[in-house]
């Protein structure tokens, strides 16, 4: 369900908002043998909607509660994310006794302790309430802990989750504190398949560097950093030297990780025979563009099939994938006339996609304007013919595809973000929604099949931040 009821349903049935919902929920449990087959349940994110009054929003998480505990088999919630500020609440609850459940999402929120008490810590019960919310999610393969605004997980609560959870393959962590999320905590972490770290500045070069020497980490096969600010590019060669099983690989910093000064340096220095995908996105040119390349040329990443890189501001990147007719796409030049309106001064390096799109094309644009082969055809000592050849922006060859395609279709940045993820206003601004029309042409006529018009949900799946 992706709205609630119209407002001549909540009037005729004198209900404020969790119409539909309460109906399904009266259908699940006059079928206990339908609630059987239920494994994902996806309800309307009002909370993100409107501004609920905190009794509104507590009756609203008991509804959605009810429901999840109508379904012994529930393996997902999609869709509604709302924050947990460490006091109980049904849903978490609810949640926290289904024991099929295979992914979750903590949104922690700020952590209201009413007496007083110092906020930079959590309350020994609050940090048992939260562990204990694990303790039947023996089958959770994916989980996401993000911090909102001031939220607050410390490293032993972070160690005891993780050790809880005997099925964990892909974690995403965000916007920690130093203290909360630091290298001993990055060090503690269980072997997984896919590692998202975004927004945690209590990570160093060293900690990473010796995460990638750890045994849990060799069964890595995709690797985020995001935000994370590596300026060391001897711990990015670390990485690809020693997960032998990684093959999706995102950094995205502002900064430019580079070489220690006078180190000697031996081609190739980043190299990587498993890795097949590459995003590589450093906001301010350095020598870590040229370093990729170098290292590509090198044979470095002999099953490197995809580079997608936005901030490739002189085409060092470009230079080393197989040539393109076009890459630009045709709202692009919308995009970026909008985009200068909207700021006057804006800053001098991009990551926008339309933007790095459009200089892609200008740099292929340029290529083609010289002439960079001549065919000469000869008989008996005397020219025939003489064929110009174009020049083109690539390595001809080459088996990688350059990529300015996003994760998420339509947005100009390039990696997903968790807003993307809990971000419910969309589901109030509907714009070209559905009113049933699909099923105009069954027989039973209009009062069929018209409903309220309700927005169009959009599923993001958890595995596309990974």
């Amino acid at each position: 369900m992706a709205n609630d009821s119209g407002l001549h349903t909540k009037k005729k049935i004198k209900m404020k908002y969790g119409c539909r919902l309460k109906l399904l929920r009266r259908t699940l449990r006059e079928n206990p043998s339908l609630a059987l087959f239920v494994c994902e349940l996806k309800v309307p994110d009002l909370l993100g909607s409107f501004s609920f009054e905190s009794e509104d929003r507590r009756k609203y998480l008991d509804v959605v509660a009810s429901i999840v505990m109508c379904c012994p088999n529930l393996e997902r919630l999609v869709g509604f994310y709302p924050a947990y500020s460490h006091e109980f609440d049904r849903l978490r609850h609810a949640l926290s006794t289904r024991t099929k459940l295979q992914e979750h999402v903590w949104i922690i929120g700020d952590s209201s302790q009413g007496d007083g008490s110092d906020l930079s810590a959590l309350r020994p019960e609050a940090a048992e309430a939260f562990l204990r919310h694990h303790d039947l999610w023996q089958s959770l393969h994916t989980l996401f802990l993000h911090s909102q605004n001031k939220g607050i997980l410390d490293h032993e609560l972070f160690v005891a989750v993780f050790s809880r959870l005997p099925s964990l393959e892909k974690l995403c962590v965000s916007n920690f504190r130093s203290e909360d999320f630091d290298d001993s905590t990055l060090q503690a972490l269980p072997s997984l398949r896919c590692l998202r770290l975004q927004d945690l500045h209590g990570l160093t070069d060293d900690g990473v560097f010796r995460f990638a020497s750890r045994p849990a980490s060799q069964s890595l096969e995709t690797v985020s950093f995001i935000n994370l600010e590596l300026m060391n590019l001897a711990v990015i060669s670390k990485l690809f030297a020693s997960l032998h099983n990684l093959r999706r690989f995102t950094l995205l910093q502002e900064s430019s990780p580079e070489l220690p000064v006078g180190g000697l340096v031996l081609q190739p220095v980043i190299a990587s025979s498993s890795v097949e995908f590459i995003h590589w996105d450093i906001l301010i040119p350095g020598s870590a563009n040229d370093n990729l390349a170098h290292s590509i040329r090198f044979g470095g990443f002999p099953n490197l099939r995809t580079l997608r890189a936005p901030s490739d501001h002189h085409g060092i990147l470009q230079a080393v994938c197989r040539p393109l007719e076009r890459i630009a796409l045709s709202s692009d030049k919308f995009n970026l006339a909008r985009r200068q309106f909207a700021v006057q001064d804006p800053p001098r390096y991009s990551r926008a996609l339309s933007t790095a799109r459009n200089g892609a094309q200008d740099r292929i644009e340029e290529a083609r304007r010289y002439v960079q082969f001549k065919l000469v055809v000869e008989e008996d000592g005397i020219v025939k013919q003489v064929f110009h050849m174009n020049g083109f922006m690539g390595l001809i060859g080459s088996g990688i595809s350059y990529s300015l395609i996003p994760d998420l279709k339509g947005s100009d940045n390039a990696v997903i973000d968790l807003d993307d993820l809990i971000d419910g206003e969309n589901e109030s601004n509907v714009r070209d929604g559905c009113t049933g029309i699909w099923n105009a042409t069954h027989p039973m006529g209009k009062k069929w099949w018209y409903h309220t018009e309700r927005y169009r949900f959009g599923r993001i799946d958890l595995e596309r931040f990974f």
